[in-house]
Parts: structure tokens; C-alpha cells; sequence
């Protein structure tokens, strides 16, 4: 009996494994064959190979290296089907109108006194000058003044020498140069405040000002805080050293520098202005719903990672989807899919404010930045970034299936892989020929705008944007920022994340709105249980129900904001319609429960029935209905910030919030219910004061107008 038993129980085991590793964790989004086909196809070496190109050119706003990445991304966008690829000029001016380009042709700094040696140039990296830095053939004493300030400088003489600091070359060049006569500056720090001690060797990438009107431009080189250090031992000792091992011994106490500068400056340079590269696959049946994917160009030498990954990864993408389109194991898309390679952030913003109206136009946008990263190399983990409350749609949704489907299949699970009977150690593997096995070392979080994602989620511009950023990087922006960093198969996950969701949005119709809008509904209820959670805290900890209630009003709202965004799926179809008012009245009821549930936790903890009641301040904010003027150039042109101490990110969500229907209390509900909903480890604190002072700065300024 009991072996007859053990044998049934292995049959019944086999077949449990078998059946679990033939249906392996999926996503509704996507059939099987359909991830088959992008998981065989995407390729992360290939991207690699555009990186490697793109690395080798200093390429900031105008530079010459700028331009040269631009011609070389027009072409291979053309190489790999991409249609009407061209190169968008756009201007890059000072406050003048003048060209504002910068190119550093060659740059030297050698020590020439008491022995000879090289300390940078720019042949080596570019970022060993400060970009903006202004011609020069000076050779000088060096003085060493610490952190540059003005207390640091009192007892020193430092006209017509050369400074060393251990500060921002702004603060160097203000405060020796053009108070006090210094003819240039070498500084040394490292790339994002990080600590010298840990990346001895690191050269950050740094910039200084223009001149002031009448004044001679200055140059500023920058050292890694290795060999600036030395350079400062050297002038503090007095006997005789080779703390450069350059095999002779000298005194130290007095340095000789001699630095030669050679740049071109402003219609010097033989292209002016800055601009962008766009190409396309052009969709079959919605003109106006395109899908807008980015990626941006301009950074330092290297920038292997920011944001030569997802340059490269766009390109990767072009050509994966054409040759499935030419060899007919996918039809041309029903939308358009429209790739831009950015001068970042600013070609987003010139071209939506000079093509008024194109926002209209857009359906989403998909953001790669800083997808390449060897995630083992700083420990790093890839952030994928879900829009701000004010621009929360199915999107989300999207995402954080296709998102988690690729954590899930790309992560070693014990309960899955040694219980469960799945492949070990990832169950649907996404691994390049050249990079590593390591896990995929990824989290979704809220919103954060430091890349193009920001302008596509502006309240003016209203596109729903996601975005994928890695964090905290110790390489970024500096001489660390290269291929030896990169990871393929990094870059081969997050394309399949961007080209999944892409994918989808192709070909999404209104057949497709139950299954959209099942997993909107049930993201939905994540959201709402989080805010549920906070508002009991809240209570817990204070009686302070008109938080608890507007987490739940505004939350609400939300999830209703949500799942009307799919309307634009759905189109007229009465059916999808009908599903999506369905669920609508699932968070009407949704909220009523959410509502009765923190009242009776309010009565049981203060003994007494929660009553909502306005302050004088809540009530006058109430009356006060702002809205976006006409003219989206004349609002960025008139937009200004506000004193207080709001959290950028939310400062910016009130803008995003105006909409001509919300008054100024309604504004700082749904503000408030997002940093509340996020915590202040996030967003800060939000008072109604702060959202008051920078609507009405922005009513003053000219931006919004009121009702």
C-alpha cells in the first residue's frame, strides 16, 4: 500500500512539474510566442555596439562630439528601417541670441617647475577641462586655497597665479578668478558628492560659468582627487619628495604649472545650435496616437551608461521591429511608433513648445536612461519609474505586468526553481552572448523626474510617460562612465521591457479593454490598500482625519482618472465602454468601504464620529480656480518656482494638477495625498501654504490665469 502510495505521489509530482514549467510565469499582455519572438530577437550585444560607437565623442549641448553621435545615430536609425529619420535643428543661444556652442579643440596642464609632468589632457578624456573653459597659453605659480570660499581666500594673494581647490570649480572661478585676479583653476572633487576615498581615480565631469560682461573667460581643469591631492602635498611640504614617482626627487613648496587651452566658442564652431534625431515606423490605422520612445544623446566622453544605453537600445529596438515586420512574424503596427535620440530634456521641451499641438497627438511615452548598467559593478539596481499621480493611467499598469514578469523570470526563486521544478536559475532567461548571468536587480518606484520622462508628464503637456533609470550610480557623470561598466544582457531586459510595452501598444484595440482595464482595476487596488495603510497610521498617531480622508477621496479620484485614460483605446465601441464604466462603479463602491472602514477605526481610537470641516484658509482656496494660459511657449517662458520648503517633485505636481476645473484646495488635496501616499522619505512635507504660495507666484508671473 504505501508503495503503491509513494508511486501515485511521484506521478502526481511529475505531472504538477511538468505542469508548471509549461506554463511558466506570463504576462496577459503578451502570448507566448509573442514574448518568443522578442526575447530571440532583442539583442543586447548589438545595442552594445552602438554604445561603443557613441562613447568616443565629448558630446554635450552643441559640441562638435554632439553632432558628430547625431549623424552617426541618422544613420544607423536609417540603417536599421527606421522611416523619415532626420535631424531636427534647434537653436542653442545665450541670453543674447547668440551661438551658444562649445567645443574644446585640445587642453594641456603640465607641472614644469620644480620637475616636468603631465597632469591632463583632454586626448586622454575630455572631461580633464571644465567645459565652458576659454583659450589659454599661461604658465604660472599654483596656490593652493582649500574650498575656495571667501574666508578660505582672506590671507592669500592669488593674482596671476593658478588656484587649487578642493571645491566646485563654480565657486573656484567666482571667487579667485573674477574677485581677485587668478588667472585660472584646477580643482579636484568627484562626480555627485561622492566620497574621495572611494573613487581615489575618478574624474567627475564639471562646467564653469561665462564670464562676467567685460571680463576675460577662464579655464578650469579637473583632476581625480588622487592626483589633486598629490598636487596639494607637494606644495605644502618643504623638503624633498617624489610624490609622483617621476624617479627624480625635488623640493617641494612651489609648483609651476603651465596650462594651454585651444576651444571654439559660440559661431566659432563650424555647426551651431543643438537638436535631435527622430525616425519612425509608421502605423497603419491611428494617425494620432503615437507612441513616443526616448532616449537622449548629450552627455560627457564615455556617458556609456547616461545614456549611451538607451540610445543604443532605441537603435537595437528600430531594427528588431523592422526586420519582424519585413520577414512577416508581426504586421506593420496599427499606431506609430516614433523614436527620438534628445539633447536631454531641452529638445523635448523646444519641440512640443514650437509645435503646438503635437502633444495631442502623442499616446505614451517610453523612456530608457541609464539601462546598461552592471548592476554587480556599485551594487546598482534599475529603478523602473512609474508616472506621477497627476498622469496615472493603464500605462502604469502595463509597466508593472511586463516589468514584474521580467523580475519574476530573471531572479533566482527557491519556491520556483528548486520547489517548484522551473529552469535554474531563471525561469524565462533573457541573457546576451557577451554579458554577464547575473540576476535582474530591479524595483519600481515612484515617480521621479530627472530625465526627458519629466516633460511628457507636465500637467500642460499631459502625456503618460514610464521610464527606467538605474540608482545610485557612482559612475555617473564622470570618467567612470564607460563600457567596461556596461552590462548586455542589462540592456537586453530593459529593451524587452520598453519593446514589450511598445509591442502591445502597437496593436492594442477595444477588444483589448477587459483584460487593460482588469489589471488597471487591480493595480488600482494596490494604490488604494496603500492608502489605506497610511491613513490608519495617521489616525493611529494623531486625531487627524483630514488627511486620513483626503488619502482616500484623492485615491479615489485616481483610480478613476485611471481607468477613464483607456477611453482612448476604447474609442466609441459600446462594449469596452461599458467595461470600463463597469469597473468605474466597482471604485465607487471601492471608496464607500474605504471610507467606512478608517470612520469606525476613527470612532473606536477618539471615541467620537469624524467630522470634515474647512479652515478660513482651506475655504478662500477653495474659491481660487487656476488654469494654464493659451500659449505653451509664453507658460514655460513665465513659469516660475516660489519660496518655501515643497519638495521639487511636488512643487512641480501642482502645476500638473491645474486643469481650469480644480481650485486651489482641490490642488493641494491631490499634492498632498501623493507625498502622503509616497512618504516624506520621498516627497517631503506638503502644506497648504506652499501649494497657495507657488499657484499664486505662477498667477503672477503670467503662467496661469484665474477662473
Amino acid at each position: 500500500m504505501r508503495t503503491r502510495k509513494r508511486k501515485l505521489f511521484l506521478i502526481v509530482f511529475l505531472l504538477f512539474s511538468f505542469t508548471l514549467q509549461s506554463t511558466a510565469q506570463t504576462t496577459p499582455f503578451l502570448s507566448d510566442e509573442q514574448i518568443r519572438l522578442l526575447r530571440n530577437e532583442i539583442s543586447g550585444d548589438r545595442a552594445f555596439e552602438h554604445i561603443r560607437v557613441l562613447t568616443q565623442w565629448h558630446r554635450d549641448s552643441g559640441m562638435e562630439g554632439y553632432f558628430k553621435a547625431m549623424d552617426y545615430v541618422s544613420e544607423a536609425a536609417k540603417k536599421n528601417g527606421l522611416e523619415d529619420v532626420s535631424i531636427i535643428k534647434q537653436p542653442f543661444e545665450d541670453n543674447d541670441g547668440n551661438p551658444a556652442n562649445y567645443t574644446a579643440k585640445t587642453a594641456e596642464l603640465w607641472i614644469v617647475e620644480p620637475f616636468e609632468l603631465k597632469l591632463a589632457d583632454i586626448g586622454d578624456h575630455a572631461v580633464y577641462l571644465a567645459d565652458n573653459s576659454r583659450d589659454a597659453d599661461v604658465t604660472a605659480e599654483v596656490v593652493w586655497i582649500g574650498d575656495a570660499s571667501e574666508d578660505a581666500l582672506k590671507n592669500i594673494d592669488v593674482k596671476g597665479k593658478i588656484v587649487l581647490a578642493n571645491a566646485s570649480p563654480f565657486v573656484a572661478v567666482q571667487n579667485a578668478v573674477y574677485k581677485r585676479g587668478a588667472v585660472g583653476v584646477i580643482v579636484y572633487t568627484t562626480s555627485e558628492s561622492k566620497n574621495m576615498l572611494d573613487f581615489p581615480d575618478q574624474i567627475p565631469w564639471v562646467r564653469i560659468q561665462n564670464p562676467p560682461k567685460g571680463e576675460k573667460g577662464t579655464f578650469a581643469f579637473s583632476l581625480s582627487p588622487r592626483k589633486g591631492d598629490t598636487l596639494r602635498k607637494v606644495l605644502e611640504t618643504k623638503r624633498e619628495q617624489d610624490f609622483f614617482a617621476t624617479g627624480k626627487r625635488t623640493l617641494g613648496g612651489k609648483v609651476v604649472v603651465r596650462a594651454k587651452v585651444d576651444t571654439d566658442i559660440g559661431a566659432e564652431n563650424a555647426r551651431t545650435g543643438t537638436g535631435m534625431v527622430e525616425g519612425w515606423i509608421r502605423g497603419t490605422k491611428y494617425k494620432d496616437q503615437q507612441i513616443v520612445i526616448t532616449a537622449h544623446l548629450q552627455e560627457e566622453q564615455g556617458s556609456a551608461n547616461d545614456d549611451g544605453s538607451g540610445s543604443g537600445n532605441m537603435l537595437e529596438l528600430a531594427r528588431v521591429f523592422n526586420k519582424l515586420i519585413k520577414e512577416g512574424k508581426i504586421p506593420p503596427p496599427k499606431r506609430d511608433i516614433r523614436f527620438w535620440w534628445s539633447d536631454e530634456i531641452y529638445s523635448e521641451y523646444q519641440y512640443i513648445r514650437t509645435n503646438p499641438g503635437s502633444e495631442k497627438k502623442m499616446l505614451v511615452n517610453l523612456h530608457q536612461d541609464m539601462t546598461g548598467a552592471k548592476q554587480s559593478m556599485g551594487s546598482r539596481v534599475q529603478h523602473l519609474i512609474f508616472a506621477p499621480h497627476s498622469r496615472t493611467s493603464y500605462l502604469d499598469a502595463l509597466f508593472e505586468n511586463i516589468g514584474n514578469f521580467v523580475i519574476l523570470t530573471n531572479n533566482a526563486f527557491i519556491q520556483a526553481g528548486r520547489g517548484g521544478g522551473y529552469e535554474r536559475p531563471f525561469s524565462q532567461p533573457i541573457l546576451s552572448t557577451r554579458g554577464t548571468r547575473e540576476a535582474y536587480n530591479a524595483r519600481f518606484v515612484p515617480y521621479f523626474g530627472s530625465s526627458d520622462n519629466l516633460v511628457f508628464v507636465e500637467g500642460i503637456i499631459g502625456v503618460p510617460s514610464v521610464a527606467l533609470i538605474n540608482w545610485d550610480d557612482y559612475y555617473i557623470h564622470s570618467s567612470n562612465d564607460d563600457l567596461d561598466n556596461i552590462d548586455q544582457t542589462q540592456l537586453q531586459r530593459n529593451n524587452f521591457i520598453v519593446g514589450a510595452m511598445a509591442f502591445y501598444l502597437a496593436y492594442a484595440e477595444a477588444e483589448d479593454i477587459p483584460v487593460l482595464a482588469a489589471e488597471t482595476y487591480g493595480q488600482g487596488g494596490k494604490r488604494l490598500a496603500n492608502d489605506l495603510q497610511v491613513a490608519m497610521q495617521l489616525l493611529n498617531a494623531a486625531d487627524n482625519w483630514a488627511d486620513a480622508h483626503l488619502l482616500i477621496e484623492q485615491g479615489s479620484i485616481r483610480e478613476r482618472r485611471a481607468l477613464n485614460s483607456m477611453r482612448v483605446i476604447a474609442g466609441s465601441d459600446a462594449k469596452a465602454n461599458q467595461t470600463i464604466d463597469t469597473f468605474l462603479k466597482l471604485v465607487d463602491e471601492r471608496e464607500k468601504r474605504l471610507y467606512d472602514e478608517i470612520g469606525a477605526f476613527y470612532q473606536t481610537k477618539y471615541g467620537k464620529k469624524a467630522v470634515l470641516s474647512l479652515s478660513a484658509a482651506e475655504t478662500d482656496a477653495a474659491k481660487k480656480i487656476p488654469s494654464n494660459i493659451a500659449s505653451m511657449d509664453e507658460y514655460f517662458t513665465k513659469r516660475t518656482g516660489a519660496p518655501g520648503g515643497m519638495h521639487s517633485l511636488m512643487r512641480g505636481e501642482t502645476m500638473s494638477f491645474v486643469d481650469g476645473r480644480r481650485s486651489y484646495y482641490d490642488i493641494y488635496k491631490a499634492v498632498k495625498a501623493e507625498s502622503l501616499a509616497a512618504g516624506k522619505f520621498f516627497y517631503g512635507t506638503v502644506t497648504l501654504d506652499d501649494v497657495v504660495k507657488t499657484l499664486d507666484a505662477n498667477v503672477k508671473s503670467g503662467a496661469l490665469k484665474l477662473k
